[in-house]
């Protein structure tokens, strides 16, 4: 039953390691579908190579959430970046909203915009709610605090894995490539090697999309590698929540589909060291905590899969864009932190542009 909810995108692009590229992209998830869009549209020479199949990893793997913001509250935002960055990032992702679902060019990629809920479970958390509403109206967003929830009217949710075959499709013959295992990645003066079984890869530049799996290829890399874990419900015949809900500082969040299935995800706090891990299976301890969640929203459906994926946390809570220290033409679009269905469009454009 460890099987993504999310069925895999249903075109299939076998391909091998071009031997030479103006710019190569490692990664088929949501950031390197979205630099391989971008790129395309600056005219400039792309071929996205991916291990296993597109939105393998994280990016098919998760709840589908499309929020503004990082993984804290807007308060706990501006205490950490201050007042004037906070703004920023909850600028940028409300743009990555729109337009990724722009980009997706009326496809059926399973966008509903109701808003989602913040449910404080105690009361630090709800002191930290209250005030983000009060910062975020200030500061131009549209919040509401209900009583006893915050409400994001603008935030989102997605099929995530037809999200990345929505951008794919629109790829030219031949730019996208399953199958291909990058080994080695070695800087040159003029350009990039690469290496993936016997082939050999001469790289204008790389832009490493990789995520979580990002210091499997450059060990200096800093991004902590960090299991997710969900389940998901054949259809509810009755209504458990009106809108996506996160809860208890994100470590809590579940949403119910148009067509009744229930997902819900998280626990990773009470089990955060097993948790960094690279392993993306499923777990029994927090698969029963799962399963008491369903019961306590009285989920009467069956649970019909149980999956994890590998998400990529960096220590400053915001994605690393641009070049790569010590790594002449090697540039990185990665570490989102477990919102990448929220940054990676905008940070791919911001990558894109630099190349």
């Amino acid at each position: 039953m460890s099987t993504p909810f999310w069925a895999p995108p249903p075109e299939k692009y076998p391909g091998r390691l071009p031997d030479k590229v103006d710019v190569l992209v490692v990664g088929g998830g949501i950031a390197g579908t979205s630099l391989l869009w971008h790129l395309t549209r600056r005219r400039i020479e792309a071929v996205l190579v991916e291990r296993h199949h597109l939105a393998w990893g994280a990016s098919g793997r998760n709840a589908g959430f499309l929020l503004a913001g990082v993984e804290a509250s807007y308060a706990e935002a501006v205490q950490t970046y201050g007042r004037e960055k906070a703004r920023e990032v909850w600028e940028i992702t409300n743009e990555n909203h729109d337009r990724m679902i722009e980009a997706a060019r009326g496809q059926d990629v399973g966008h509903r915009r109701l808003g989602t809920a913040i449910l404080p479970v105690d009361d630090e958390e709800r002191a930290l709610l209250i005030e983000s509403e009060q910062l975020l109206v200030e500061d131009g967003f549209s919040a509401r605090w209900d009583g006893t929830r915050l409400i994001n009217p603008r935030d989102g949710e997605i099929d995530p894995s037809a999200m990345v075959a929505a951008l794919a499709r629109q790829a030219s013959r031949g730019a996208i490539r399953e199958g291909v295992d990058v080994a080695t990645i070695t800087p040159r003066r003029h350009g990039v090697t690469l290496t993936a079984g016997e082939d050999i890869c001469e790289a204008g530049v790389v832009i490493l999309a990789t995520n979580a799996y990002t210091p499997q290829l450059v060990p200096s890399v800093k991004i902590q590698p960090t299991r997710a874990q969900m389940l998901a419900t054949a259809p509810e015949s009755t209504s458990v929540t009106d809108m996506p809900v996160y809860s208890n500082f994100g470590y809590r969040y579940w949403r119910q589909l148009a067509s009744g299935e229930v997902l819900i995800g998280g626990w990773r706090d009470t089990s955060v060291e097993t948790e960094k891990t690279f392993d993306d299976e499923p777990t029994a301890e927090i698969q029963e905590h799962l399963d008491r969640a369903i019961d306590e929203l009285r989920v009467k459906a069956e649970v019909t899969h149980r999956w994890a994926g590998t998400m990529g946390f960096t220590e400053s809570g915001l994605p690393m864009a641009g070049p790569l220290e010590g790594l002449p033409n090697v540039y990185i679009c990665a570490g989102f932190t477990g919102h990448g269905m929220g940054f990676a469009f905008m940070t791919a454009k911001q990558v894109a542009e630099q190349i």
